[in-house]
């Protein structure tokens, strides 16, 4: 499973916010330098998902906001995880 993001380093904590234009924003605490944010995102998103951190990956925008993360497991269990993790999140301008 593929998901679109756009991180926001350097926050107060790791979370999802909001949808902006078809992608996950996601705050994250870690400072991007050296891959920190790069990883506490992919450690957040395998939380939400349920499985282990290295189950995630950054497909492409390593070095940027806008990343395509891949998660490796079972789509329908996946699903429901993320579901439940970020169905309330409202699309924001």
């Amino acid at each position: 499973m593929t998901i679109a993001i756009k991180a926001v380093p350097r926050a107060r904590r790791t979370q999802a916010v909001a949808l902006q234009d078809g992608r996950l924003r996601v705050q994250i605490a870690a400072p991007p330098h050296d891959g920190q944010s790069n990883a506490a995102l992919q450690r957040y998103l395998a939380q939400a998902a349920g499985v282990r951190a290295s189950a995630t990956r950054i497909h492409r925008g390593s070095s940027g906001a806008r990343k395509l993360v891949e998660i490796d497991g079972d789509p329908a269990a996946l699903q429901e995880h993320l579901a439940e993790a970020f169905g309330a999140l409202r699309e924001s301008q």
